[in-house]
């Protein structure tokens, strides 16, 4: 017997797919193999927190914050004095740290948000094709036998919202990851299963 949802090979007595992690019922299964080299046996995209967003930028948030409120606020007294527009010496330094204070999470929230929303990764039953990006949109194709390494990451606000990071190794040089995924321990059993059956 096959498993309809991957084409795999069933054992006898076995409760989940060995490749894709399905369990083993009697509508899952079917005499022939349905395996299409071309169909993706499951889908992941990332899921967007818009808090895990905004908590991962307060350390930039914070410097960038005083470093314009002093170095552009000087600027900005500078020109304030030059003109002679009569404002508050303090104005400048608050406007800029202000600004830069709400902008950078207002901009990475809409840029992370419209980022995950083009990101998808597509698992094959030999290889992993992902789409990512926003203002330059990726796409790549990397097959399971080139991938030597892998591994699941949990951040502290992560764990929190129950999702992960699963980080790839093609060489030593270059890899890719998926990041904040739901279920991020069961997605990576599934993945390893795939890896494991192709190398």
């Amino acid at each position: 017997m096959f498993c309809k949802k991957c084409g795999n090979q069933i054992e006898n007595g076995a409760k989940f797919c060995s490749k894709c992690g399905s369990s083993i019922t009697i509508g899952n299964l079917q005499k022939t193999s349905p395996i299409d080299l071309n169909m993706p046996i499951f889908i992941i995209r990332p899921v967007f927190i818009p808090w895990v967003t905004i908590v991962s930028v307060i350390p930039i948030q914070l410097f960038m914050t005083i470093w314009a409120g002093g170095f552009l606020g000087g600027f900005g007294l500078f020109a304030v004095e030059h003109f002679n527009i009569n404002l508050p010496i303090w104005f400048t330094f608050v406007f800029f740290g202000a600004l830069v204070f709400f902008s950078i999470p207002f901009l990475t929230y809409y840029v992370k948000k419209k980022t995950y929303n083009k990101t998808k990764y597509k698992f094959y039953a030999d290889r992993v094709e992902y789409t990512e990006g926003f203002w330059t949109a990726e796409s790549k194709t990397i097959k399971y036998k080139n991938i030597i390494e892998s591994y699941l990451r949990k951040g502290i606000v992560q764990r929190k919202y129950g999702i992960g990071t699963i980080i790839f190794f093609i060489n030593n040089n270059t890899g890719f990851k998926i990041v904040d995924v739901e279920n991020p321990e069961e997605i990576y059993e599934r993945i390893q299963l795939l890896i494991d059956k192709t190398t």
